[in-house]
């Protein structure tokens, strides 16, 4: 598979259980459908840095691309842009055919913080207070 964003040969690499595609010129990650809410259910953090401290920047042969960001899975499908998010909204770009997910270097990170934002406010003390008064009335 090729990066959408400069052609560059996408290289496989095992994230936990989960086998994620990344372009080491852009450092941008391909996401297959589903692959993102099992990364972001597994609580990790920091995983773009340790892919960075893990395996560099190593010598890439820089491809081409066309005037719009191709689906690296689908490739005639062109990406379209939204908004992930629970906390902070974080722009990435999705294929509309195979639902998988591009992300541009430092999304992942953000995502996966904005993930654990959005845990920590559910188990505040005020959040789980206001839930216990809510279901008491239901009693």
């Amino acid at each position: 598979m090729k990066c959408p964003g400069d052609g560059t040969e996408l290289s496989r690499i095992q994230v936990d259980t989960i086998a994620i595609d990344k372009c080491h010129e852009c450092d941008g990650i391909w996401l297959d459908h589903g692959e993102l809410q099992r990364l972001r259910s597994s609580g990790e953090q920091g995983i773009e840095e340790d892919l960075e401290e893990q395996y560099g920047n190593p010598e890439t042969e820089q491809g081409t691309t066309d005037a719009y960001m191709r689906c690296p899975a689908c490739d005639d499908v062109g990406l379209m842009a939204h908004h992930i998010s629970y906390v902070k909204p974080v722009k990435v770009d999705h294929c509309p055919s195979c639902h998988g997910i591009w992300l541009d270097d430092r999304e992942l990170d953000s995502l996966l913080e904005d993930k654990k934002e959005m845990d920590d406010k559910l188990h505040s003390p005020g959040v789980l207070a206001f839930v216990r008064r809510l279901a008491s009335r239901f009693r």
